[in-house]
């Protein structure tokens, strides 16, 4: 009796760590090294930018308390020459350098921070795309249950209803055969 009890709790420790095992290897993503890559020019005239990983690189401009830098972009952009009459030949203008940081603050967001040395920024947009995406919450839960005083086993499905969590319990009793149990509880 005591061998068949101590078989069932390791059976059940052997489930749980399966269980968890399984769920890392669903829900856990390996952390993604960025490495160098060359600048390219696309068909439509943008640049892919080049991309040279340093972790001591630190912006010109200044960056607010708490946050912290996530990249630091460099840009050097050439206006393009508009002559101002059909007569008059085209301004040369130099290039203009800009310099943009993008920042994690403390609640989470991202902002980019815009300067130049030999311009002005007039105006500039920030727009968060993946961010602005809602985030998929995982409403259902289902699994095992095992009761060693009872040797009595059962599942389980659950709910999330905002901030309650409902669900439904089925498991072996010895007195009844089954025992079901609705439950109803608040999240927090």
């Amino acid at each position: 009796m005591i061998a068949n009890r101590n078989l069932i709790i390791i059976a059940f420790i052997a489930g749980a760590a399966l269980a968890s095992l399984v769920n890392w290897k669903l829900w856990h993503k390996a952390p993604v090294i960025e490495t160098y890559a060359a600048a390219e020019r696309q068909a439509d005239g943008s640049a892919l930018l080049e991309r040279k990983p340093d972790a001591d690189a630190k912006p010109v401009h200044k960056i607010p308390k708490g946050a912290k830098v996530e990249r630091v972009i460099k840009l050097e952009v050439k206006p393009k020459s508009e002559p101002l009459s059909p007569e008059a030949s085209a301004p040369d203008c130099p290039p203009v350098r800009v310099d943009l940081s993008l920042v994690k603050l403390p609640d989470e967001t991202r902002r980019v921070i815009a300067s130049s040395v030999n311009g002005e920024i007039v105006a500039g947009v920030d727009i968060p795309v993946e961010a602005a995406r809602p985030v998929k919450e995982h409403k259902w839960a289902a699994g095992l249950t095992m009761s060693p005083v009872g040797r009595g086993y059962g599942a389980f499905v659950d709910r999330d209803l905002g901030p309650f969590r409902v669900g439904a319990e089925l498991n072996q009793s010895e007195a009844y055969g089954f025992d079901f149990r609705l439950k109803a509880g608040l999240r927090f």
